[in-house]
Order: C-alpha cells, then sequence, then structure tokens
C-alpha cells in the first residue's frame, strides 16, 4: 500500500471513532443511559469510511493523470507551438524582407513615374506655349504677305515653323514663298510636310514640280517632272475648282503653262480659260492666253487679250503699287503693243522695288516669248537684258 493509502485508513479510523464516541451535550439533555456501539459496527464505518477515502483517492488519481496528460499536451504542444512561431518569424522575416524590396522598387517606380509625369507636363505646357506662340506669328506672316513683305513674311514663317515645326498651314505658307523664291527643293519638301490632302498644299506642290521640270536638262527626268505636277495639280483642282495660290491667282494659270511648256497649246488655252473664269478680274490669265495666241500666230487676237490684260493691271498697280505680279501683265503687254516707254518706266519701278529672283523669271519667260515672236524688235530686247540684269542682281543680293 502506498503512503497515500495508509494516510487516508489511518484518517477513515480516526473518523470512526470520533462518530462512536458519545457529545458531552447529549448527555447532558438526556440522563437516560445511552447504548454502546458494538465493535462490529465501529469495524463497518471504518471500512465505509476506508471506501470513501479510496473512491476519493481513486478519483484524484485520475485527476491527476488527466492534468498530468494535460500538461504534457500543452508542454509538447508549446514546444511545436515554439518551433513554429520560430519558424513563423524566420520565414515571416524573410517574406516581409521580400515585401519590403518590391515595395521599395515599387516606391522607386511611382517616383520615377511621377518624374516622368512632371516632365511631360512640362514639355505639353512648353508646347502649348510654342503651338500657341506660331499660331500667333502666322497671323502676323499672313497679314505681311498681304502687305507682300515676302522677306518679313518668310522670316515670320520660318520662327512660327521652328516652334511648331508640325503646323501645316505654316510649311504651306513657307513653301509657297520658297516657290516663288526659286528655292525649290526646300519648297517642295515644305510642301510635301503640308499634307497632301489640303487642295492649295497639293496644287502648290504641283507648281513647284513644274518650277523644278523647267530647270531640268535632262529629257526623261523632265517629262517625269512635269508628269507629277500634273498630276498633283490635277487632284487639287479636281476636289476645288476654285484652288487659289497665297496671290490670289487661280491653279488653272500652273496647270496651263505646264501645258504650254510641253506644247500642248490647246490645252494650254482651256486651262487659261478655266482660271478667267474662277478670277474674271485677274490679268494673269489674260496675259497668257495673249501670249498663247502670238505663239499660234493669232495676232490681233493676241493684241485684243494684251489690251484687255493691261487695263486689269493697271488698275490692279494703282490699286497696290506692289503687286509686282499685275505689274509683270502690264510691262509684257506694254511690249507686246510696242508701247515701250510705258514698258521702260515698269522695269524702272521694278528696279526701285525689286522682287525675288524666282519671281522676276515668270516675267522673263512672257518677255522672251514676245521677243520670239513677231512683235520682238531691239527695243523689246533691250528690255529683256534690263530684266535679266536685275535677276543677277537678285541672286547675288
Amino acid at each position: 500500500m502506498s503512503r497515500a493509502t495508509t494516510l487516508l485508513v489511518v484518517f477513515a479510523l480516526a473518523l470512526a471513532m470520533l462518530l462512536a464516541a458519545p457529545t458531552p451535550i447529549l448527555l447532558a439533555q438526556d440522563d437516560s443511559t445511552p447504548t454502546p456501539i458494538s465493535p462490529e459496527r465501529v469495524l463497518e464505518r471504518a471500512q465505509e469510511a476506508l471506501q470513501r477515502a479510496e473512491s476519493v483517492a481513486q478519483d484524484s488519481q485520475k485527476t491527476l493523470e488527466t492534468v498530468s496528460r494535460m500538461l504534457s499536451f500543452l508542454e509538447s504542444a508549446g514546444q511545436a507551438i515554439g518551433i513554429v512561431l520560430t519558424l513563423a518569424t524566420t520565414v515571416g522575416a524573410t517574406v516581409v524582407a521580400f515585401l519590403w524590396r518590391r515595395a521599395n522598387k515599387a516606391l522607386e517606380r511611382a517616383e520615377q513615374l511621377r518624374a516622368d509625369a512632371e516632365r511631360t507636363l512640362r514639355e505639353i505646357e512648353r508646347r502649348g506655349a510654342d503651338t500657341t506662340r506660331a499660331a500667333s506669328l502666322l497671323q502676323i506672316g499672313v497679314q505681311q504677305m498681304l502687305a507682300h513683305s515676302h522677306d518679313a513674311a518668310l522670316q515670320t514663317f520660318e520662327e512660327a515653323h521652328k516652334l511648331d515645326p508640325n503646323n501645316r498651314a505654316v510649311s504651306y505658307y513657307l513653301g509657297e514663298l520658297y516657290t516663288q523664291k526659286g528655292d525649290l527643293e526646300r519648297a517642295i519638301e515644305l510642301l510635301r510636310a503640308s499634307g497632301g490632302e489640303f487642295p492649295p498644299s497639293e496644287a502648290a506642290l504641283g507648281y513647284a514640280l513644274r518650277r523644278k521640270a523647267e530647270r531640268e536638262q535632262q529629257p526623261e527626268r523632265r517629262n517625269q517632272l512635269y508628269a507629277q505636277a500634273e498630276q498633283h495639280l490635277l487632284n487639287a483642282l479636281l476636289r476645288d475648282p476654285q484652288v487659289r495660290d497665297i496671290n490670289g491667282a487661280s491653279f488653272y494659270g500652273a496647270l496651263g503653262g505646264l501645258y504650254q511648256r510641253q506644247g500642248r497649246l490647246e490645252d494650254a488655252v482651256r486651262a487659261y480659260e478655266a482660271a478667267s473664269r474662277v478670277t474674271p478680274h485677274s490679268s494673269y490669265p489674260l496675259n497668257n492666253l495673249a501670249l498663247l495666241h502670238l505663239r499660234q500666230g493669232k495676232l490681233e487676237q493676241a493684241d485684243q487679250m494684251f489690251r484687255r490684260s493691261a487695263r486689269i493691271a493697271a488698275r490692279a498697280v494703282d490699286g497696290d503699287p506692289f503687286d509686282h505680279w499685275a505689274r509683270f501683265d502690264l510691262l509684257t503687254a506694254h511690249v507686246a503693243l510696242g508701247e515701250y516707254d510705258k514698258a521702260e518706266e515698269q522695269v524702272a519701278l521694278l528696279y526701285e522695288s525689286p522682287p525675288s529672283a524666282g519671281a522676276l523669271e515668270l516675267l522673263l519667260g512672257g518677255l522672251e516669248t514676245v521677243q520670239r515672236s513677231p512683235r520682238g524688235t531691239a527695243h523689246s530686247a533691250q528690255i529683256v537684258e534690263r530684266v535679266k540684269a536685275l535677276i543677277e542682281r537678285q541672286r547675288s543680293a
């Protein structure tokens, strides 16, 4: 028997003896003689107490075992939890480090995107300011051009082009002005950039190609350029028969000039007649019709057209002394009609305010046509030489 069991037996015997002894209170209350408890009864009570004590001991043992198992479980669980926590801490630290690196990279990327966005915004603001400035310069350049200050207009458009190279209107006006100056390569480059869907731009490109063809020495290349020029002019005129150049002249006139240089005189007559219908108050188509009649030997019809052209051109230069195109027509008409004094006056005015060499070359072409016709004289030859000298002066300026 274990020590715990022995203690429980002693405790049960003592308890049984106490229960068997009479109490003083009961004796005082009852004077009768008590009935003594037999030893067998005491032993029974002791055995009952012992059984109860053993039952308690067994319950206590079971409880202790349960508690021990619980403690063992908790101890094992605690160790497992400790291991898990240790692993979790280690893995967690790795995950946190990984996430931290990812977060730093994301933050750096966000900062880069923000910096890029700020640069883009500044660039957009700069371009917006440049575009606005270019639009203002475009308006100024148009006014200068209308005032026949073509050199000033050219500088203004060039500044606008630097600010906004994609502005098609600026490219168009620059292309037109460079064509007049005779810088055909630059003109063609700008006119191509201005967009073919814009009829004035395509027509101006056709005219510049025609001018380039006139300078070409190789016949095959010249014919190729003429074909390209004709195609561009026809495309533009089919889309907009009223299309005009920066000077207000119908592009039918440019088409007529192409046909005239190719020797397609009937086509040229039809083109100039169409130009006259589009611009009835212009001397340009009438002057060219007169030159065509002169080439065909139709002198009376040529004289009639030259007189009509001279009347319209005279009114034009009276209203605008810087309209050199009208002055060209007036000078050509005076030479063809033998009015040499009036022709010399116009040449003197051209020397006072000379247009570009490229523009003067067009005047020279008409005068040489007159010189080769029956109306050519020694005096008309002198005027031709003076115009050539002015062209050379402008080229060297």
